[in-house]
């Protein structure tokens, strides 16, 4: 499934936030952008991604990360650290996410027959609603009642980030060129055909869906599975989740798999990709790539061996070097293994994304 126009778009749209100052300040202290890991706030941010927090793959949801991992307490000893300027840049970090986010819920209103979205997906206590942690792009309470749809532009994203007029005129316009294109994509149009084929029956069905889906979500029932641990119980919501989507038939179950994958869209270009380019830059070349391997399917995955000495973070964007991956990637896994001459070898599993082939200039693969 190409979806060049919507990579286009994010493109213009990440080099619009890529040029504000407040998100390069922001951006600066990410522990990719730095040259200086042992202390500061790079070196407390590198500390909690060593730790297992994504850092580097989602950097424009990363307050969630930083609220887990900071309640561990080694992380704050091992690297000593300015209070006053960890709070200064945990305020940048706010306005950038808080800025993202209300685009984000923007782009969404623009859905086919938003705010009425029946899907299981948006119950109470899944891991798109809820208010706990999640590794989701999650909606908001009281999102869908704000009446974004009504709205031609995002309303107040350009204020935290503190622009001029022109640089704001350059986000609104690349916000609509986003939307145009999300809007035109085959996904968002597959969601607009699932949902006029719902009937009266198959309605009835996705709010039963619902009402369970609320009911085994609900606070005491979480509890019950796991009362503490923020992974296991983030894992109960999405296996909740998939084992009521299962039990779907007909348009309903048509429905619903459109709206995640219309939503899928939203969260992996507009947010995923968005920030590795606005922050980040371009992809990583990767050269001297062995043993690829492709699986079948939608998404496209892709498997492959490097024996670079470098060090690459589940998020990173990377540009294969060879003729048989013309687009670029997503990488979503790796492992990485010492053989017995101390030779680094790193498995990698990425996600294509179809149509950005010759959209980005690729950077040199850097060294450890």
């Amino acid at each position: 499934m190409n979806h060049a126009a919507v990579w286009q778009a994010v493109t213009q749209q990440a080099d619009a936030w890529g040029a504000l100052p407040a998100v390069q300040e922001f951006a600066h202290q990410l522990p990719r952008n730095s040259r200086t890991l042992t202390n500061g706030v790079a070196g407390r941010l590198q500390q909690m991604q060593a730790a297992g927090a994504d850092i580097a793959g989602t950097p424009l949801r990363l307050r969630r990360e930083v609220r887990l991992f900071g309640q561990v307490p080694h992380l704050n000893r091992d690297t000593p650290l300015d209070p006053s300027r960890w709070g200064a840049w945990l305020q940048s970090a706010e306005r950038v996410e808080s800025a993202h986010h209300t685009t984000i819920a923007w782009l969404r209103s623009r859905m086919p027959g938003y705010p009425q979205l029946p899907a299981p997906q948006l119950a109470p206590g899944t891991a798109l609603t809820t208010t706990e942690y999640t590794r989701r792009l999650a909606w908001r309470p009281g999102e869908r009642a704000a009446g974004l749809q009504m709205m031609n532009l995002p309303p107040h994203a350009t204020r935290p980030l503190q622009v001029t007029p022109s640089q704001a005129r350059q986000l609104e316009e690349s916000a609509r060129a986003l939307a145009t294109a999300l809007q035109a994509s085959q996904p968002w149009q597959q969601l607009a055909t699932a949902r006029q084929a719902l009937n009266e029956k198959s309605r009835k069905e996705l709010s039963q869906t619902r009402a369970r889906l609320r009911q085994r979500l609900s606070a005491a029932a979480v509890d019950a599975h796991e009362a503490n641990r923020v992974l296991l119980r983030y894992d109960y919501r999405c296996t909740v989740l998939n084992e009521e989507i299962e039990k779907l038939t007909g348009p309903a179950r048509q429905f619903a798999n459109a709206f995640d994958a219309a939503n899928q869209l939203v969260e992996l270009a507009a947010s995923d990709v968005f920030g590795q380019l606005a922050l980040y830059g371009r992809p990583l070349s990767m050269q001297n790539v062995t043993d690829i391997d492709f699986e079948p399917g939608t998404p496209r995955h892709i498997h492959f061996t490097t024996h670079n000495e470098s060090w690459l973070n589940t998020g990173e964007l990377v540009q294969i070097d060879d003729p048989l991956v013309a687009d670029a990637c997503r990488l979503i896994a790796a492992t990485v293994s010492l053989s017995s001459g101390s030779a680094i070898t790193t498995r990698l599993t990425a996600q294509i994304l179809p149509g950005t082939a010759s959209l980005w200039q690729a950077t040199p693969h850097r060294p450890i």
